[in-house]
């Protein structure tokens, strides 16, 4: 949850008549990323007021990926939704969702947003990200899809395992593997809260991922170094025989030696850059600092599927 306090009333009364009807015992994990709209007063009050929701709160704005985790870590159930406080995913799609896993004997269901009601330029700039990411070398994801879906106890449990401090919530699902589908859902136009990512931290986000899981770049960098061997050589030859037969060539070569030596120096830098960027990646993952702090919790759903 973040920015959306408003949508929080109206997200618990559909997701209480939803599931009672069809789970019967269930919990809710409500996780405040350090909202500043007054929406943990918001999750007090739902949990006082019902035993079934549990709130955690956290201490600094960890970001959306970290809170999906803090929430599965809690999850007690045979089986865990993951959505956004938004209500752009209709909680009225658990039990479809559920339903398809059953029938097609699936631990991963994703909701796929066929008629996406995002902007333009977010839709734009999902589809553009996947298709690079694909190219790089990442786990295939389909742009319509996101965070939204069902998982079984044992996805869940495996995605415990991968504590890497660059989190991407339904790559890290893609990479497991376990049997996968997706299933097309309401997806609704934004009413609550404006969306926090900015232009900024989109590519943040997207280049962050693409260095967790890919190495792509770096063998780029191998291939077009050689081709730039490959390159030199020739061209050494090109020089040589310009030279026989010209036999003056001081202005040739000096201007070809600026420029090899602009050339080689941008391309180390940029490599070790790049290089340098992995080491960072590997830094911040041996420092093994924990993915995100609880301030405060609220609520006692542990219990709640046993009632």
């Amino acid at each position: 949850m973040y920015g959306c306090a408003a949508a929080l009333p109206e997200l618990h009364r559909r997701l209480t008549a939803t599931l009672a009807a069809f789970a019967g015992t269930y919990q809710l994990i409500l996780v405040n990323d350090h909202s500043p709209d007054g929406s943990w007063g918001q999750v007090q009050a739902l949990a006082a007021a019902d035993p079934r929701v549990l709130g955690l709160s956290f201490s600094r704005n960890f970001g959306q990926h970290a809170a999906i985790t803090a929430g599965l870590d809690r999850a007690a159930g045979e089986w865990v939704v993951v959505m956004d406080c938004d209500l752009q995913d209709a909680p009225e799609e658990i039990p479809n969702l559920y339903a398809y896993a059953q029938s097609q004997q699936l631990d991963v269901v994703f909701g796929r947003r066929a008629n996406r009601q995002d902007t333009a330029t977010k839709q734009w700039a999902g589809a553009a990200f996947h298709r690079v990411l694909t190219w790089l070398g990442g786990p295939r994801q389909d742009p319509a899809t996101g965070n939204f879906g069902i998982f079984h106890q044992r996805v869940v449990a495996a995605l415990g395992l991968m504590r890497e401090p660059t989190r991407a919530f339904p790559l890290q699902v893609r990479w497991l593997g376990f049997r996968q589908g997706a299933l097309d859902v309401e997806h609704a136009a934004r009413t609550h809260g404006q969306s926090s990512y900015r232009v900024g931290q989109l590519i943040r986000l997207a280049f962050g991922v693409v260095l967790a899981y890919s190495d792509k770049p770096l063998r780029l960098l191998v291939k077009l170094g050689a081709g730039l061997v490959v390159g030199a050589l020739l061209g050494a030859v090109w020089l040589a025989g310009w030279l026989w037969f010209e036999k003056d060539g001081t202005t040739f070569w000096l201007g070809a030696l600026l420029l090899s030596l602009w050339l080689l120096g941008g391309l180390v830098l940029a490599g070790l850059g790049i290089v340098g960027l992995y080491v960072s990646r590997v830094f911040d993952g041996v420092k093994n600092r924990p993915l995100y702090v609880v301030r405060e919790e609220t609520g006692d759903a542990s219990g709640a599927l046993n009632k």
